[in-house]
Protein backbone atom coordinates (compact mmCIF):
# COMPACT_ATOMS: atom_id res chain seq x y z
CA UNK A 1 0.00 0.00 0.00
CA UNK A 2 1.18 3.54 -0.73
CA UNK A 3 0.50 6.12 1.97
CA UNK A 4 0.47 9.92 1.86
CA UNK A 5 1.83 11.98 4.74
CA UNK A 6 0.98 15.66 4.21
CA UNK A 7 2.52 18.40 6.31
CA UNK A 8 4.19 21.78 6.28
CA UNK A 9 7.25 20.47 8.17
CA UNK A 10 8.19 23.91 9.51
CA UNK A 11 10.46 22.30 10.75
CA UNK A 12 10.49 18.50 10.51
CA UNK A 13 10.59 17.30 14.14
CA UNK A 14 10.80 14.09 16.16
CA UNK A 15 7.01 13.69 16.05
CA UNK A 16 7.19 13.63 12.25
CA UNK A 17 10.03 11.11 12.41
CA UNK A 18 7.94 8.90 14.72
CA UNK A 19 5.07 9.01 12.20
CA UNK A 20 7.33 8.10 9.27
CA UNK A 21 8.79 5.18 11.28
CA UNK A 22 5.24 3.91 11.86
CA UNK A 23 4.35 4.38 8.19
CA UNK A 24 7.41 2.38 7.06
CA UNK A 25 6.38 -0.53 9.30
CA UNK A 26 2.79 -0.57 7.98
CA UNK A 27 3.09 0.31 4.27
CA UNK A 28 5.01 -0.38 1.09
CA UNK A 29 5.69 3.16 -0.12
CA UNK A 30 5.45 6.61 1.42
CA UNK A 31 4.77 9.97 -0.18
CA UNK A 32 5.81 12.96 1.90
CA UNK A 33 3.83 15.99 0.76
CA UNK A 34 5.41 19.36 1.51
CA UNK A 35 2.29 21.50 1.81
CA UNK A 36 2.07 25.25 1.31
CA UNK A 37 5.11 25.12 -0.97
CA UNK A 38 4.33 28.64 -2.14
CA UNK A 39 4.61 30.16 1.35
CA UNK A 40 7.89 31.18 2.99
CA UNK A 41 9.57 33.93 4.98
CA UNK A 42 6.74 34.27 7.50
CA UNK A 43 6.81 33.16 11.13
CA UNK A 44 4.35 30.32 10.43
CA UNK A 45 6.14 29.30 7.23
CA UNK A 46 9.73 30.50 7.57
CA UNK A 47 11.36 27.94 5.26
CA UNK A 48 11.04 27.63 1.51
CA UNK A 49 9.75 24.41 -0.04
CA UNK A 50 13.25 23.69 -1.37
CA UNK A 51 14.72 24.05 2.12
CA UNK A 52 12.07 21.74 3.55
CA UNK A 53 12.65 19.14 0.83
CA UNK A 54 16.40 19.18 1.53
CA UNK A 55 15.87 19.03 5.30
CA UNK A 56 13.37 16.16 5.16
CA UNK A 57 15.50 14.28 2.63
CA UNK A 58 18.59 14.51 4.86
CA UNK A 59 16.71 13.14 7.87
CA UNK A 60 15.04 10.31 5.97
CA UNK A 61 18.18 9.32 4.09
CA UNK A 62 20.07 9.03 7.38
CA UNK A 63 17.31 7.20 9.27
CA UNK A 64 15.97 4.99 6.48
CA UNK A 65 18.97 4.52 4.20
CA UNK A 66 18.02 0.94 3.29
CA UNK A 67 14.37 1.89 2.75
CA UNK A 68 14.90 5.23 0.99
CA UNK A 69 13.83 3.74 -2.37
CA UNK A 70 10.32 3.39 -0.90
CA UNK A 71 10.03 7.12 -0.30
CA UNK A 72 8.96 10.08 -2.46
CA UNK A 73 8.93 13.77 -1.52
CA UNK A 74 6.80 16.30 -3.40
CA UNK A 75 6.08 19.99 -2.87
CA UNK A 76 2.46 21.14 -3.23
CA UNK A 77 1.35 24.71 -3.87
CA UNK A 78 -1.74 25.50 -1.86
CA UNK A 79 -4.87 26.24 -3.83
CA UNK A 80 -7.61 28.47 -2.47
CA UNK A 81 -10.57 26.24 -3.35
CA UNK A 82 -10.79 23.48 -0.72
CA UNK A 83 -13.41 21.58 -2.73
CA UNK A 84 -10.84 21.09 -5.52
CA UNK A 85 -7.82 20.43 -3.31
CA UNK A 86 -7.85 16.60 -3.49
CA UNK A 87 -8.45 16.63 -7.26
CA UNK A 88 -5.54 19.04 -7.66
CA UNK A 89 -3.39 16.88 -5.39
CA UNK A 90 -4.18 13.74 -7.41
CA UNK A 91 -3.02 15.46 -10.61
CA UNK A 92 0.29 16.51 -9.06
CA UNK A 93 1.56 13.39 -7.26
CA UNK A 94 1.52 9.60 -7.79
CA UNK A 95 -1.56 7.68 -6.69
CA UNK A 96 -1.89 6.68 -3.05
CA UNK A 97 -4.17 4.38 -1.07
CA UNK A 98 -4.30 5.98 2.34
CA UNK A 99 -3.62 9.34 3.96
CA UNK A 100 -2.20 9.75 7.47
CA UNK A 101 -3.56 12.94 9.00
CA UNK A 102 -5.18 14.36 12.11
CA UNK A 103 -5.99 17.64 10.38
CA UNK A 104 -9.82 17.92 10.42
CA UNK A 105 -9.99 19.70 7.05
CA UNK A 106 -7.67 17.19 5.35
CA UNK A 107 -9.77 14.34 6.80
CA UNK A 108 -13.02 15.85 5.49
CA UNK A 109 -11.61 16.58 2.03
CA UNK A 110 -9.97 13.17 1.63
CA UNK A 111 -12.98 11.23 2.90
CA UNK A 112 -15.28 13.29 0.65
CA UNK A 113 -13.09 12.19 -2.29
CA UNK A 114 -13.35 8.53 -1.23
CA UNK A 115 -9.84 8.27 0.21
CA UNK A 116 -9.33 6.53 3.53
CA UNK A 117 -7.72 8.62 6.24
CA UNK A 118 -6.00 7.20 9.26
CA UNK A 119 -5.58 9.34 12.34
CA UNK A 120 -2.18 9.06 13.93
CA UNK A 121 -1.02 8.83 17.50
CA UNK A 122 1.04 11.95 17.80
CA UNK A 123 4.12 11.79 19.97
CA UNK A 124 3.80 14.38 22.76
CA UNK A 125 1.92 16.80 20.49
CA UNK A 126 2.21 19.79 22.83
CA UNK A 127 6.00 19.53 22.71
CA UNK A 128 6.53 18.23 19.18
CA UNK A 129 4.88 20.90 17.07
CA UNK A 130 6.36 23.25 14.52
CA UNK A 131 4.80 26.23 16.27
CA UNK A 132 6.36 25.29 19.61
CA UNK A 133 9.76 24.73 18.01
CA UNK A 134 9.59 28.09 16.18
CA UNK A 135 8.53 29.73 19.48
CA UNK A 136 11.52 28.22 21.26
CA UNK A 137 13.87 29.26 18.45
CA UNK A 138 12.52 32.82 18.59
CA UNK A 139 13.07 32.98 22.36
CA UNK A 140 16.51 31.28 22.20
CA UNK A 141 15.22 28.39 24.31
CA UNK A 142 16.18 24.72 23.90
CA UNK A 143 14.75 23.31 20.69
CA UNK A 144 17.59 21.03 19.63
CA UNK A 145 16.09 18.18 21.68
CA UNK A 146 12.85 18.33 19.66
CA UNK A 147 14.27 17.76 16.19
CA UNK A 148 16.52 15.17 14.55
CA UNK A 149 20.18 16.19 14.56
CA UNK A 150 20.12 16.65 10.78
CA UNK A 151 17.35 19.26 11.12
CA UNK A 152 19.21 21.14 13.84
CA UNK A 153 22.40 21.24 11.78
CA UNK A 154 20.48 22.21 8.63
CA UNK A 155 18.70 25.12 10.32
CA UNK A 156 21.84 26.42 12.06
CA UNK A 157 24.10 26.08 9.01
CA UNK A 158 21.67 28.08 6.85
CA UNK A 159 20.90 30.61 9.59
CA UNK A 160 17.19 29.77 9.46
CA UNK A 161 17.08 30.18 13.24
CA UNK A 162 18.11 33.81 12.78
CA UNK A 163 15.46 34.20 10.07
CA UNK A 164 12.78 32.89 12.43
CA UNK A 165 13.81 35.35 15.15
CA UNK A 166 13.71 38.22 12.65
CA UNK A 167 10.26 37.20 11.38
CA UNK A 168 8.58 37.43 14.79
CA UNK A 169 6.12 40.32 14.94
CA UNK A 170 3.75 41.56 17.60
CA UNK A 171 0.95 39.73 15.79
CA UNK A 172 2.58 36.33 16.15
CA UNK A 173 1.45 35.94 19.78
CA UNK A 174 4.68 34.36 21.00
CA UNK A 175 4.50 33.63 24.69
CA UNK A 176 7.74 34.77 26.28
CA UNK A 177 8.79 32.15 28.77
Amino acid sequence: MRVLIPGRFQPFHLGHLHLVEHAFRENDDIIILIENADESFTFNNPMTSGERIEMVREVLLKNFKNEFHRLMIFPMVNIKNNAEWVYHLKTMIPSFDLCYSNNPLVKILMENAGINVMGVNLKEREKFSGREIRRRISLKMDWESLVPGEVYRYIISRKIDERIRRLVTENDNIVHG
